[in-house]
């Protein structure tokens, strides 16, 4: 009677549904996402030298598994709006969340609708070897200067993490001869036999909404989408993962109970040498409002922060001493405290 009724319900119809919908999904993605492939990562990655703990570092999916991109092309910001007019789905609208970059007189977005699905860019912007990262699992933007130790680095995605953040290698040199490098702050988490790795050094990344970086930066120019990606760039896998505090891999330490939510914003930067960060939520008690703006001092420099809730943005300029800044990136909180960041409980406001 129970079968018969559920066959009545049309909950039969719901079931198969999903699980065909789950079939299509797995088959459209396995192209960009890939787990398994010939051997584990013990086998190409030397982890002999392995400089945070084993059990915080897994494997979430094969070497290379998404396809990071190097050089890859750019159009303007009235070749967006064409795109937006002329085809099915918009490429940018205004509150999507891009990674901007300044180097020199040159301004370049990428889209965290196409990081998530590459990662890592490999580029050069005002004729300067850079490396703009997005960790999803941890919503981590980092820009990196791709010229360490005197050579130029080719970053790739290993496949692993740690702290569920992403964990980078030399794809140059190759898995086995190639260091090991956390996509949050460029710490070393193995050094290839003989060498002696420095860290990767961070520049300045600021996460705005493309209306804003637009208004800011009129002659920007825009990573492209891959045509053979067009039809998934607007599907978000993270979706659900940002709804929740739950985390899908192994992160210690984890921040004690307090106001801030474990996927709670901050921005991290460092000023005259001094690293500090400040969460969103915090920012918006201070301002009394979000979207807002406020000035705070660190390390003698006046910042000044634009930032929003939803979505989830931050814009740090200086207009005191722009050398000063060196570096903005950003992370959810669990990750920036299980990476031994802090956030001080009074902010600095200049007077």
């Amino acid at each position: 009677m129970k079968a018969r009724n559920l066959l009545r319900s049309g909950w039969w119809i719901a079931v198969a549904a999903s699980i065909l919908t789950l079939a299509v999904a797995a088959a459209v993605l396995a192209p960009v996402f890939s787990r398994g492939g010939g051997g584990t990562h013990d086998e190409a990655f030397n982890l002999a030298n392995l400089l945070v703990p084993r059990e915080l570092v897994v494997e979430a999916m094969a070497r290379d598994g998404v396809r990071v991109l190097s050089e890859p092309a750019t159009i303007d910001a009235a070749e967006v709006d064409r795109r937006n007019h002329e085809q099915r789905g918009k490429l940018l609208v205004p509150d999507d969340r891009v990674i901007g970059v300044v180097v020199g007189q040159e301004a370049r977005a990428y889209p965290l609708l196409l990081m998530r699905w590459h990662e890592v860019v490999n580029d050069v912007v005002g004729g300067v070897p850079i490396a703009v990262t997005y960790s999803p699992l941890c919503d981590s933007v980092v820009v990196f200067s791709r010229t360490i130790d005197g050579r130029v680095v080719d970053l790739g995605v290993s496949g692993l993490l740690f702290n569920s953040d992403t964990i980078l290698y030399d794809r140059a040199a190759g898995p086995a001869r190639s260091d090991l490098w956390a996509q949050l702050d460029g710490r070393v988490v193995a050094g290839a036999p003989g060498s002696n790795p420095s860290p990767l050094p961070s520049r300045v990344a600021q996460l705005a909404t493309w209306s804003a970086w637009r208004a800011a930066h009129p002659d920007t120019l825009v990573l492209a989408p891959l045509p053979d990606m067009q039809r998934i760039y607007r599907r978000d896998p993270y979706h659900s993962y940002f709804g929740s505090d739950l985390l899908r891999f192994p992160v210690a330490p984890l921040p004690p109970a307090d106001d801030l939510h474990l996927k709670d914003l901050v921005v991290a930067v460092t000023v005259n040498g001094v690293d500090t960060a400040f969460a969103l939520p915090q920012l918006a008690e201070l301002a009394g409002q979000s979207p807002g703006t406020v000035e705070v001092e660190v390390a003698g420099v006046i910042l000044h922060i634009d930032f929003s809730l939803d979505p989830k943005v931050a814009v740090v300029t200086t207009q005191t001493d722009q050398e000063a800044l060196t570096s903005v990136r950003y992370a959810l909180w669990f990750a920036w405290f299980a990476f031994g960041g802090t956030i001080p409980d009074m902010i600095s406001i200049p007077s």
